[in-house]
C-alpha cells in the first residue's frame, strides 16, 4: 500500500466544543495529527478513518470535496488544502501514574475498532483484554500494531476480526511487553487489518 498524507482545514465550525475555523489537522496511513495543544476527538478520528479508507480505495474523493463531523454537540465542516504549516501537537510524556494504570472502559462508549485505534495512535505496547460476557479475548500490540490475538478458538487474524463485531462488554489496556513478544512479527498492516475486518463485518451484516 502507497503512504498517504493530507492536510485538512476547518472552513466551517459551528458549537464544536474542541476545534475552531481555520485549525489544521494531518491524516495519514498510520495516524492523525492535531495541532498545538488541541485534544483528540475519537469522534472525529473515527471519521477520519472511514475516510482515510475512501482515499485508499478506487475512487478517492477530489480534493475539493467538503468533508462533515457533527457526531456530537457541535458540526465542523473541512476539506483537504496543500498548506504546509501544519505543526504536529506536541504532547507531554506520559506521567508514572498514567503508565501504571493503562486504560479501561465499557464498549457502548468506545467500540472495538476505536479501541485499536487509540492503542495504533498512541503507538503503545501492551495488551488489550476485552469481556463480552459469555466470551474473552485479547490483542497484543508492539508500538501500536498487532503481534498477536486470540478470541474463543481463533487466533491471529481471524480473532481479530471476529472480535471487530462485538458491540457489548469492557475492556482493559495493561502496557508492558513480555520478553517473549519483543520478536514476535507484526500479523500486518494496522490499517490493511482494520479495513479488512470492516469489510468482512460489512459482508456479514448484508
Amino acid at each position: 500500500m502507497p503512504p498517504f498524507s493530507a492536510v485538512f482545514k476547518i472552513v466551517d465550525e459551528l458549537n464544536c466544543p474542541l476545534y475552531d475555523k481555520g485549525d489544521l489537522f494531518k491524516l495519514n496511513d498510520k495516524a492523525v495529527e492535531f495541532p498545538g495543544d488541541k485534544a483528540t476527538c475519537l469522534i472525529l478520528t473515527r471519521e477520519l478513518t472511514q475516510l482515510l479508507f475512501k482515499f485508499l480505495g478506487k475512487d478517492a474523493p477530489k480534493a475539493t470535496v467538503l468533508h462533515g463531523c457533527g457526531g456530537c454537540t457541535g458540526l465542523i465542516k473541512f476539506k483537504r488544502c496543500d498548506d504546509t504549516h501544519f505543526e504536529s501537537k506536541k504532547t507531554a510524556p506520559p506521567t508514572h501514574e498514567e503508565i501504571l494504570t493503562g486504560m479501561k472502559g465499557n464498549l457502548k462508549a468506545l467500540s472495538v475498532t476505536e479501541v485499536f485505534q487509540s492503542i495504533n495512535i498512541s503507538e503503545k505496547n501492551g495488551i488489550v483484554q476485552f469481556d463480552f460476557g459469555k466470551t474473552t479475548g485479547f490483542a497484543i500490540f508492539r508500538d501500536g500494531e498487532f503481534i498477536q490475538a486470540k478470541f474463543k478458538k481463533q487466533s491471529g487474524l481471524p480473532a481479530i476480526f471476529a472480535m471487530l463485531v462485538e458491540t457489548d462488554g469492557t475492556f482493559h489496556f495493561e502496557p508492558g511487553m513480555a520478553k517473549e513478544d519483543e520478536k514476535r512479527p507484526q500479523l500486518g498492516n494496522f490499517m490493511m487489518i482494520l479495513m479488512e475486518g470492516m469489510r468482512q463485518a460489512d459482508e456479514e451484516g448484508e
